[in-house]
């Protein structure tokens, strides 16, 4: 069967490790690819990302100041967090680190204010932050613009980092290297296979000193609110947010409140299973999503998401695609009549770590079938946003679902 591949021209700040929100594509930035033959097991599919147009007034209600606070039940999935807010303004901006030269990006943040170009380049440190903290930042390319990250951290009142953060500077010696394969030699520690120099270890000490991405995120919006041009700018993107845009932070925080606790494959169905069924239809969905949009059905299965399989199901029926149920039903009965819903165990039963099998072709071969559908997907208008049609259809589909039962956040 030819397979239908679809490029989404994804930002670095999607891509790099530990990036926070995704930055929206636009329309020029989401490209069909022709139709080839392909039995190639790296030959992913990928679809393309839905991306969300600002309205005019989604009519979401803004808080009056930075002290007020939402408080009812549920606040987490009501309501979009105000770093989520942070990233919706200025992503656009920090992503061009990862790809600009330093003095190309100064001049394309020139244009805006002071305050926001501050926020704009912590942003980027922050979009910088992997496993280990600043000794992932100094490793990668953004780091190139660490002196004007370190003019920001001072210009936003944050001392105590702006301190760490030129310690880190000078580990590099008197004259800091903008370049990054200059750089790169000063480092031996860069996966968990290769051990730690001398350089590796004081970063590693400056890094746990400086803080957790997490806890820098924090900063971020304590400089926010005590600016209150740049905080009252930042709220009103609450009432611009699209459709999409919505899902996506709703989907966002119902994995994060899944999976506090962690815990086994058992633990995991057994939370998901207790949600309401309109929660649980949209988490299910999103589990199956991330993986297909990354791998394929083959790769769903394959990795933990697989664990919720049955739910997923239950979810295509609840969105209303019986046709991609009936595709992903196929996939689900190869497993036998009891789903097997450990994660090694499904593994060591059905997939050859030694070779690309019959049945993994035949598993593979669903992924193709969704995307046939329709003739392929096609970018469409939802609403106020844009999402796929043909193809998985699966983002239009939770969007008009969220939407009906009055699910997406503000």
């Amino acid at each position: 069967m030819a397979s239908v591949r679809v490029l989404a021209i994804l930002t670095a700040a999607i891509l790099a490790v530990g990036a926070g929100a995704a930055y929206a594509a636009t329309g020029e930035e989401v490209e069909k690819v022709p139709t080839k033959n392909s039995s190639d097991p790296k030959d992913i599919r990928v679809i393309i990302p839905s991306y969300s147009r600002n309205v005019g007034d989604n009519g979401c209600r803004l808080r009056s100041g930075p002290d007020e606070r939402f408080s009812e039940a549920d606040t987490d999935i009501k309501h979009v967090r105000f770093a989520d807010l942070i990233s919706e303004v200025i992503g656009g901006y920090s992503v061009r680190a990862g790809l600009d030269a330093p003095e190309t990006f100064m001049a394309k943040i020139a244009p805006l204010d002071a305050d926001m170009r501050t926020l704009v380049l912590l942003d980027v440190l922050h979009g910088g932050f992997g496993r280990d903290g600043l000794h992932t930042f100094f490793f990668m390319r953004t780091a190139a613009h660490a002196p004007v990250i370190a003019d920001a951290l001072k210009a936003a009142g944050l001392e105590r980092e702006h301190g760490e953060f030129r310690r880190a500077m000078a580990l590099f010696g008197p004259a800091y290297p903008v370049d990054e394969e200059v750089r790169s030699k000063h480092f031996s520690y860069s996966s968990l296979d290769t051990p730690m120099n001398d350089f590796d270890r004081r970063m590693m000490a400056v890094s746990r000193a400086f803080g957790s991405r997490e806890s820098f995120a924090g900063a971020m919006v304590a400089y926010v609110e005590r600016t209150p041009a740049l905080w009252k700018r930042i709220e009103a993107e609450r009432a611009k947010l699209g459709e999409v845009a919505r899902l996506r932070y709703l989907n966002q925080a119902l994995v994060q409140r899944l999976a506090v606790g962690g815990g086994s494959d058992a633990d995991i169905v057994a939370r998901l299973s207790a949600l309401p069924i309109e929660r649980r239809t949209l988490l299910a969905m999103e589990f199956f999503n991330t993986e297909f949009s990354n791998g394929g059905v083959h790769q769903f299965f394959l990795n933990s998401s697989g664990a919720v399989a049955p739910e997923v199901y239950e979810a295509f029926l609840e969105l209303g695609l019986e046709r991609q149920a009936a595709i992903y039903k196929r996939g689900l009965d190869m497993f036998g009549s009891k789903y097997p819903r450990d994660t090694q165990m499904r593994r060591d039963k059905h997939f050859d770590h030694r070779d690309w099998s019959d049945w993994d072709k035949q598993l593979s071969a669903l992924t193709d079938e969704f995307y046939a559908l329709d003739g392929g997907p096609t970018v469409v208008r939802v609403g106020d946003s844009s999402a796929v049609a043909g193809g998985p259809d699966l983002w239009s589909a939770m969007t008009t679902y969220a939407r009906e039962k009055k699910l997406l956040p503000c």
